[in-house]
């Protein structure tokens, strides 16, 4: 359950970030000693590019396409992994700029570099708002952890109910999870459990909940319909462990 902002953030990068790449490949990416129309499209560098990679330096080139496809894999729970992905892919497609020339696919055959097509500049940019969309989201997630990133599972004391919810006991803005200290923050949505018995079976208790600051309780609270703490058995689809 993360939250909405940080969503749209990295979705919009994402899709962004794509729709780029998506029309790169349909596009002539440079010129080879003075031509260009007839020189391959960006699907096809994509395609053969990987034996370019081995062939020659500047078709090392190629290898940024893989890290771009890391960092898309990773924007939603792993900003920081993105940000580095599309780090590294970004550095690898400017590089191209500094080569002179290229192999061929044909053995021992280099060619050179004369000018950039449209191709290039829309795989660079569609590297370069993938490196900025992860690092906004890495800075984002760090100042605002997503509560499922952390934990969406708080374990609470629901005999400290009041009539919104439950009072959280925390240090400043950290909240004690077993072993990990959670900072919260206004508006963080969570699932709040605690372990029940029914019989002398297990049967934890589980609801949804919104975490906010209280004024007048001068602390952090959860605040939850108290018709939705329910027993894990008397749900359709259970909160824990599912």
């Amino acid at each position: 359950m993360k939250n909405r902002s940080y969503l749209s953030l990295s979705k919009f990068t994402l899709v962004v970030s794509i729709s780029l790449y998506a029309v790169s490949l349909t596009q002539q990416g440079y010129c080879v000693s003075g031509f260009c129309g007839d020189h391959w499209s960006g699907l096809s560098l994509v395609a053969m590019g990987a034996i370019g990679g081995i062939m020659s330096i500047a078709g090392l080139t190629w290898y940024a396409n893989p890290a771009l496809w890391a960092a898309w894999s990773q924007i939603s729970r792993h900003p920081k992994r993105s940000f580095i992905f599309s780090l590294i892919g970004t550095l690898l497609a400017a590089s191209f700029l500094l080569a002179t020339e290229i192999s061929d696919i044909k053995p021992n055959v280099q060619s050179n570099i004369t000018g950039y097509q449209p191709g290039y500049w829309l795989w660079l940019a569609s590297m370069a708002v993938m490196l900025t969309g992860s690092m906004i989201c890495y800075i984002f997630n760090k100042n605002n952890p997503p509560a499922d990133q952390l934990s969406a599972y708080l374990r609470v004391d629901f005999n400290k109910r009041y009539a919104k919810g439950v009072t959280l006991q925390t240090k400043g803005s950290l909240y004690q999870n077993n072993d990990r200290s959670i900072k919260l923050h206004e508006g963080m949505e969570a699932i709040l459990w605690d372990i029940d018995y029914d019989d002398k079976k297990r049967d934890d208790l589980a609801v949804k909940a919104v975490i906010r600051f209280s004024s007048t309780q001068n602390s952090w609270v959860a605040e939850f319909n108290l018709d939705d703490l329910l027993h894990e058995s008397q749900r359709e689809k259970p909160l824990l462990y599912n």
